[in-house]
């Protein structure tokens, strides 16, 4: 009655012995299916028995057929056996060493607290936590709502006793879920840095059901894991393109690898947004680590020290040797890195040598013109985040639809146009409230514009 039941535990048995990983656990899951199987045969082969021995030969295969498919360390296959839900978030983590490091070490810590609303379910899964943030694994799941028409506004960790830290997508930049390959459920991971919370703070979720945005909130405790980072210090100059820049230090912690560099004031060209997205770390053995594109940013916003985290950590592990190499790093000459416009004539008065901004109008109170890219890539990147008047006024431009926390600011956005490209458009400020004097700059943060050079610095 059960010899089709054996054979597929057998052979599942003997896979298991070709792959690393936790044999006790697995060993014993097999073992259960098998014993049980065995007294089930010897005692009266009822409907319900039947079903019961059946649904532990399945629960068995499914076991070893989940940890078996993980290509991952015995350590964190046994994590995965042993805390609830982390099976949920394995896809988020067995492709960063740093936090399958963290999480073979026990800096893991499961939260697995739930809100629903309208049929929607948010979940927070688990936290990494350390004194420098916090790395938020969540999830979201819905057996009435299809998970593909709902859209992430904004996400956000907050606490009574300190600042709220509100990561907002926009109306333009939501972000859309994609359910995990056969399940109806969607899981995401938020690495929040520079963080410093009590131990009662707050995880909140936007999330766009049709026209109504839902609003999730969910409190929480943790426990600081209290390590010390591990410093290196570098001290190393090197010039790309004429441009001179100093490696300072290296700061590594569980969650995050810290590049802390700082460019010379003297130089010709301006850093921009996403300036050292190809900067890599590399070890004797050949492994590297990469850079957070999108992530580096300067200390002080007019300062001249770059702190660019890595895409891991390499705090669990001691490699021997360390290079870093910069690829392409984005820059532009600090004489051209803005559009200067005149609101009356409509004109632009000063804009780069190598122009991507044509199509000027000024119409009905509402700046507009063209942004020509070829790429994906720069679609979302060549942007303006304010602009600054002829008395050095400044007023913020709002693109993603959330209200900000001054009050001159006006609103804009960024659309495609087809054949021709993106179009820029805000608001004049309302003359009724406040004023501006022509010309407007547009400083730019970023532009299709990068020095490279072949170098590289010895870490260690």
């Amino acid at each position: 009655m059960f010899e089709e039941e054996e054979k597929k535990l057998e052979q599942r048995k003997k896979s298991i012995d070709k792959v690393e990983v936790p044999r006790d656990k697995l060993h014993f899951a097999v073992q259960s299916g098998f014993e049980k199987a065995k007294k089930e045969r010897a005692l009266k082969r009822s409907k319900i028995r039947k079903r019961s021995t059946w649904s532990i030969a399945i629960a068995a295969i499914l076991l070893i057929s989940f940890v078996t498919s993980i290509s991952v360390s015995p350590v964190f296959a046994s994590k995965v056996a042993s805390i609830p839900g982390l099976e949920k978030i394995v896809s988020l983590i067995k492709q960063d060493r740093g936090l399958t490091a963290a999480v073979e070490n026990d800096f893991y810590q499961p939260i697995n607290l739930s809100q629903e609303k309208n049929g929607i379910t948010v979940t927070l899964d688990g936290i990494i936590a350390d004194k420098k943030g916090m790395v938020i694994f969540y999830s979201v799941h819905s057996k009435e709502v299809d998970l593909s028409t709902l859209e992430i506004k904004y996400l956000e960790l907050s606490s009574g006793m300190t600042p709220r830290y509100r990561f907002g997508l926009g109306n333009n930049y939501g972000l859309n879920l994609t359910p995990r390959e056969g399940t109806n459920f969607y899981s995401g991971v938020k690495t929040i840095e520079k963080v410093a919370f009590s131990k009662d703070p707050s995880w909140g979720m936007g999330i766009k059901n049709g026209d109504k945005i839902e609003h999730f909130n969910i409190p929480f405790t943790y426990k600081l894991m209290d390590v010390e980072n591990k410093n290196i210090v570098v001290d190393k100059e090197v010039t790309i393109e004429g441009q001179r820049f100093k490696i300072k230090q290296l700061i590594v912690n569980p969650i995050r690898t810290t590049i802390k560099l700082e460019e010379d004031p003297n130089n010709s060209k301006k850093l921009l947004s996403r300036a050292f997205d190809e900067l890599k770390l590399v070890d004797e053995m050949g492994r590297t680590w990469s850079t957070t594109p999108g992530n580096s940013y300067k200390v002080l916003p007019k300062g001249n020290l770059w702190e660019v985290p890595l895409m891991e950590s390499f705090y669990f592990h001691d490699p021997k040797e360390l290079t870093l190499t910069f690829g392409k790093v984005a820059a532009m000459e600090k004489s051209e890195a803005y559009v200067l416009i005149d609101t009356e004539t409509k004109e632009f008065l000063e804009q780069p040598s190598k122009s991507i901004f044509s199509n000027l109008q000024v119409k009905d109170n509402r700046v507009s013109f063209i942004v020509q890219v070829d790429k994906e890539y720069d679609k979302n990147l060549v942007h303006f985040n304010k602009f600054i008047d002829a008395n050095e006024k400044e007023f913020y431009i709002e693109t993603g639809g959330l209200t900000p926390v001054v009050n001159n600011y006006v609103r804009g956005s960024m659309i495609t146009v087809p054949e021709v490209g993106q179009k820029f458009e805000f608001e004049l400020p309302d003359k009724s409230f406040t004023t501006y004097t022509n010309p407007i700059r547009l400083d730019l943060e970023f532009y299709p514009s990068w020095i490279e050079e072949d170098v590289q610095i010895e870490i260690k």
